[in-house]
This record gives C-alpha cells, sequence and structure tokens, in this order.
C-alpha cells in the first residue's frame, strides 16, 4: 500500500487564500488586514511578519496563485487546420485558464485603478491567445480556408465572444449565463464558423 502523502499549506499559503477571498467580496480597499488575518487563523503580527502591507499580499497573491497557460505548448502543437476543431480548442484553453484564475482576474479588474501592475502581470496569457488566433486566421486565408478578413479584428472579436460569457457567469451566475460552458463553446464555434466562411469579404466602411 502506498504511503499517503499529505499536502502542506504553509501560513502564508492560508494567509494569501483568505486574501484573496476577502478581497474578492468586499474590496482591496474595504478589507482589512485584520480581517486576512482572522480568516486565515492567525494574529496580524503574524501577517506583517511575512508581508508587511496589504499591497504586498494581494501581489504575493498573483505570484503564488495565479496560473499561466503555454499557449504556444498548447495550441500550436495540437493545431489541425480544421477550423472548427481548432476553434473548440481555443475555447476550452481559454475558459480552462480564466477557469483557475477567475478570483485573481476579477480582483485585478476591480483594482486596476489602485494597483495598475496588476492588469499587466494578468495579460501575458490573453496577449499569446491574440497572437496566436491572428497568426492561425492568416495562415487560414492563405490556405483558403477562411473568407477575406482582418485576422487582428477577428481575433479580437473570438476573444470578446469568450470573455463575455466567462463575465456574465462569474458576475451574474445562471440569471445571465445559463447555458452550460460546453454548450455555449460548440454553438459559438459553430456561428464563428459560418461567419468566417470562404465566401465572406471584408466589410468596409
Amino acid at each position: 500500500m502506498e504511503e499517503k502523502r499529505e499536502l502542506i499549506v504553509t501560513t502564508e499559503d492560508r494567509i494569501l487564500k483568505a486574501a484573496i477571498d476577502l478581497m474578492e467580496k468586499k474590496g482591496f480597499k474595504a478589507v482589512t488586514t485584520k480581517e486576512i488575518a482572522a480568516e486565515a487563523g492567525y494574529s496580524e503580527m503574524t501577517l506583517f511578519r511575512h508581508f508587511g502591507t496589504k499591497k504586498k499580499i494581494l501581489e504575493s497573491a498573483v505570484e503564488r496563485f495565479y496560473h499561466l497557460v503555454d499557449v504556444t505548448n498548447i495550441l500550436l502543437k495540437n493545431v489541425s487546420y480544421d477550423l472548427e476543431a481548432d476553434l473548440k480548442l481555443v475555447s476550452q484553453t481559454y475558459h480552462w485558464y480564466m477557469n483557475q484564475n477567475e478570483k485573481i482576474i476579477m480582483l485585478a479588474f476591480q483594482e486596476r485603478n489602485t494597483i495598475p501592475s496588476l492588469i499587466e502581470s494578468l495579460t501575458s496569457n490573453p496577449r499569446d491567445f491574440k497572437a496566436f488566433l491572428i497568426g492561425y486566421f492568416e495562415k487560414m486565408q492563405q490556405l483558403g480556408k477562411v473568407g477575406e478578413i482582418d485576422a487582428e479584428v477577428q481575433a479580437m472579436n473570438f476573444l470578446w465572444l469568450n470573455l463575455g460569457y466567462f463575465f456574465s457567469r462569474f458576475i451574474a451566475g445562471e440569471k445571465v449565463a445559463q447555458v452550460p460552458e460546453e454548450v455555449f463553446i460548440n454553438n459559438s464555434v459553430k456561428t464563428f464558423v459560418i461567419g468566417l466562411g470562404v465566401e465572406d469579404t471584408v466589410i468596409r466602411s
């Protein structure tokens, strides 16, 4: 029988987890270090000894719990140049990334004016998704598998489509986003594929 190994949770992990939960619910400014310490089960002095300031707690939480996705590895190594299959892969990967980081992403959005550096820390993956889609759409045009499109515009359209679903579900739950994630991905991708058909042309103003 294999020996069971217990997951070691450090004092810092407990404090950071408590901070993320409270800040996401109440906002960075409203939460006090005393509340964070109490939620984590420690004294405020312990919190200060490990982090010093509330800002440092939030920055450390992002560094500790923010999950990056290797977009290049996942997408480029699995691309098939089948438009529907590839866009499903992009959506599924995107939502996995967003779901893993949902509280930190919402915190960064809420505090984007208070701590602008947070947004910069969290934009590496979105930029990678965008870069992949632009290159992908350009390649698909060369292969004659999509119509004449603006690759960057359509890359942003596809990301906004998925971002909208994420925010609707996270903020309003089933009151707005009543469609399950898998159903949303399958149907939205099918619609997008139709819109990028080879007979389409760029609509110019």
